[in-house]
């Protein structure tokens, strides 16, 4: 039998699903309405708002609404939306983990990907960005790289200052030396930059390589 859809639900499925503002204004000034429709009805039209929240950058506000359409479609299984390809319950879950990566929430996002690796660990995607994840929450280790390089670029610039004012006055036969140690100093903040955000990086690929494996080994 043909599905019957009410009015509201006819109204606001007829906005340009690309006008995120308005379906966000629409659905808030409704929402009490909405929630009176149908589980299917009310599903599609949130799902809609959370996306739309999301598409407007307002990350804060679908973290917390993005939960509510991943508990109902594993409470109602409901799997698809009209006019979408992607499974609603992956995909939303990515969505979780992109807008909490994106407020600095990179806990959440860790923990959202992780179920995403279990639930497909051969997907790249996922691989990708847990390890990208993983890489922003090594903060130990790379304000120790940026603290240190910062503290070698303020040493050379008092080695230079030296260098100049007094060296190259009163010890001219230094001046050179002076040189090439602000030159070395200078490097060394450099190679501690990017040794520890290597190091960083190394580390958040192989931890995310190695759960992704064990994933692998356990799939049949």
């Amino acid at each position: 039998m043909p599905r019957h859809y009410s009015q509201l639900y006819r109204e606001l499925r007829a906005v340009d699903p690309t006008d995120y503002h308005r379906i966000i204004r629409m659905y808030e000034e409704q929402e009490a309405e909405i929630g009176r429709l149908d589980v299917l009805e009310n599903f599609e039209l949130t799902v809609c708002y959370v996306d739309a929240l999301f598409e407007t950058g307002a990350y804060r506000e679908h973290q917390m609404m993005v939960d509510l359409v991943i508990h109902a479609s594993i409470r109602h299984d409901i799997r698809h939306v009209p006019g979408r390809e992607e499974e609603i319950f992956e995909y939303q879950l990515f969505r979780k983990a992109a807008s909490a990566f994106r407020i600095q929430d990179y806990a959440t996002a860790e923990h959202v990907l992780r179920e995403l690796i279990a639930m497909r660990p051969g997907k790249e995607v996922y691989f990708r960005f847990m390890r990208t994840t993983l890489f922003r929450r090594k903060t130990d280790i790379l304000q120790f790289g940026r603290a240190a390089c910062i503290f070698c670029m303020l040493l050379t610039a008092v080695v230079v200052t030296v260098n100049l004012l007094v060296v190259k006055s009163f010890y001219p036969a230094y001046s050179t030396l002076a040189t090439w140690i602000s030159l070395d100093v200078f490097g060394a903040g450099l190679l501690a930059l990017f040794g520890t955000y290597g190091y960083a990086y190394y580390l958040s690929w192989s931890e995310a390589r190695q759960f992704r494996a064990a994933r692998l080994n356990k799939r049949p």
